[in-house]
């Protein structure tokens, strides 16, 4: 009985002696693992990508009623469905640019407290006196800007500048600013497809934006250029896309400019090329194909031309400089040699000259 006593006991004991170094282990292995997680959370927090990111959350929360409109607005109105892909652009602009992020020294700069100021003050005015959902949406990229001037400085402010204002993209212009952007585009598309048909035989009358049209079996057939085949769709969308081929690859600022204010010819050439195609169908007195079919299989149909065109013509900017980097290299490469007679005794160099 004695001996059955004992263990129970003996088996307490070695129980308790387990736990303990069990205890004392665990103990150890914290006291080596603790200084590292330590070391790499101060790493994190000092990293400028973590502030970027507390700052990113922060603005996000305090606009979040607006990114919420903005959306909506995406979603229900078909002129701005592109929204959506433009922050996704400047966030992979920045990602591309991150190591050039990372070795711009950082510094307080003041003059982004003014900017700040703006911004916020373009928030309130947007509420009151002005009402103006699309002053109030302006003051976002501005104040976001203003943040990493304040924060990071000139230098950081500079190179982040396109990746911010490219947002500006993603806002709806207001009514008033799209009507009369689009109006103009209106009677140039009805003007221009008019002298084209003209040119082809069709018999017609343009008055602004309005086009009579006589078909071959002699019935007039009343058109109107709408505003939703203005343009003003296609024309966002393609500035959007030229500033995004110019700043996607290292550009001079000239390439860069022409590749952004192509974007405007591109698009109307484009659109008065879909009216034309849209209003032939008239001419030939189809107008189910010209009220629906033909209109929407046109504008996606153009797309392609005017793409190929802002993807050459990025090229043809890209062949350009380096055709003059040849020609450079070439004349300073020609420079230093020795010039020869017509013996082919070899003359004297112009840097050899200069030292004697």
């Amino acid at each position: 009985m004695d001996e059955q006593d004992r263990q129970p006991d003996q088996l307490d004991a070695e129980d308790c002696q387990s736990d303990v170094s069990g205890l004392a282990r665990l103990k150890q292995i914290v006291r080596e693992v603790w200084p590292k997680v330590v070391a790499i959370a101060l790493r994190i927090v000092r990293s400028i990508w973590f502030k970027i990111g507390v700052i990113a959350v922060l603005l996000a929360g305090m606009n979040w009623w607006q990114f919420v409109k903005l959306v909506q607005q995406w979603l229900s109105d078909e002129n701005w469905t592109h929204g959506f892909i433009i922050p996704l652009f400047s966030l992979f602009l920045l990602y591309t640019w991150r190591d050039e992020i990372a070795r711009t020294p950082r510094r307080v700069c003041l003059w982004g407290l003014p900017v700040i100021a703006i911004s916020l003050a373009m928030l309130v005015a947007g509420f009151y006196p002005l009402q103006n959902e699309w002053i109030k949406q302006l003051s976002m990229p501005l104040l976001i800007w203003g943040v990493v001037l304040y924060l990071a400085g000139w230098k950081m402010a500079k190179i982040t500048a396109v990746p911010i204002f490219f947002l500006l993209f993603a806002l709806p212009l207001p009514g008033y600013l799209y009507e009369r952007i689009a109006l103009p585009l209106q009677n140039l598309a009805a003007r221009m497809s008019g002298g084209i048909l003209r040119v082809l035989g069709v018999e017609l009358e343009v008055t602004a934006s309005y086009m009579a049209i006589v078909s071959v079996s002699g019935q007039t057939h009343d058109l109107q250029v709408a505003e939703a085949c203005s343009g003003v769709r296609s024309m966002m969308a393609f500035f959007a896309l030229g500033t995004a081929l110019a700043y996607i690859e290292d550009r001079p600022m000239w390439q860069r400019v022409t590749m952004v204010v192509a974007a405007l010819p591109i698009t109307v050439v484009c659109n008065i090329l879909r009216v034309t195609i849209t209003s032939s169908m008239f001419v030939i007195d189809k107008p189910e194909l010209g009220q629906e079919f033909m209109h929407t299989f046109t504008g996606m149909l153009l797309l392609i031309p005017a793409l190929l065109l802002l993807f050459g013509l990025g090229k043809l900017l890209q062949a350009m400089v380096v055709e003059e980097e040849h020609d450079e290299s070439d004349t300073d490469g020609g420079s230093d040699l020795d010039a020869t007679d017509g013996e082919g005794k070899a003359q004297p160099s112009l840097t050899a000259m200069l030292e004697d």
